[in-house]
């Protein structure tokens, strides 16, 4: 019994945080900027929102960490499948923050200081905002990868003793990495946030086996 109720209550946790994410994805600030000071006043507008949707990202994750920690261990701790899932899942969750900490609160804390700078210093500023587009670019696709690559550990080392949940990992992981790859390599942002749906969708699902692992 000291072991169904926390991972009842673990489950509940990580259905929360998935069904919590895709929330925050569905307020992710639009983009419709044509030019570098509209982009300053869009960020600087934004900047509130902006800070609210990443900074929620980036208290999801690490809870995410810990109740992926727990599925792994019911998955078996000794299995390198197992072990896989959670390594990548962590480090995937690291870039992940990373570009979630330049988006969503360095470029709008920057935006809201150059937009009222005399014209001279634009130039800089563009350079300084190009660096950090180019970072974001490389980092959410590479952190999203890690984390399918996370989830179709996890479903591989299911398929012999639960298929049926194995099969539907392995699903949403292949759509998921198959999405970031897309958009990592043809620059179609949107694929990231399809990416992102099906990586809580799965998220969303771990919970769902842990409340039932802890009835």
């Amino acid at each position: 019994m000291t072991d169904t109720v926390p991972t009842r209550i673990t489950g509940v946790v990580a259905l929360a945080t998935g069904v919590l994410a895709i929330a925050l994805l569905l307020n992710h600030p639009a983009e419709h900027a044509t030019d570098f000071p509209g982009f300053l006043q869009e960020e600087a507008a934004n900047r509130t929102l902006n800070a609210i949707v990443h900074g929620g990202f980036m208290l999801l994750l690490p809870t995410q960490i810990v109740c992926y920690a727990a599925w792994s261990r019911i998955l078996g701790s000794a299995r390198a499948l197992s072990i896989a899932g959670i390594v990548f899942f962590m480090t995937g969750a690291a870039i992940q923050i990373a570009d979630l900490v330049i988006d969503g609160l360095m470029v709008p804390a920057m935006a809201q200081r150059y937009l009222a700078a005399p014209p001279e210093q634009l130039a800089n500023a563009r350079a300084v905002f190009s660096l950090c587009e180019t970072a974001i670019r490389i980092l959410m696709p590479l952190g999203l990868g890690f984390q399918a690559a996370a989830v179709l550990a996890w479903g591989t080392s299911m398929m012999h003793e639960a298929r049926g949940n194995g099969l539907l990992a392995i699903a949403l992981g292949l759509l998921a990495f198959s999405a970031d790859v897309v958009a990592a390599t043809t620059g179609a942002q949107h694929l990231l946030f399809v990416a992102i749906v099906l990586l809580e969708l799965w998220t969303i699902a771990t919970g769902v086996f842990l409340m039932r692992c802890g009835a």
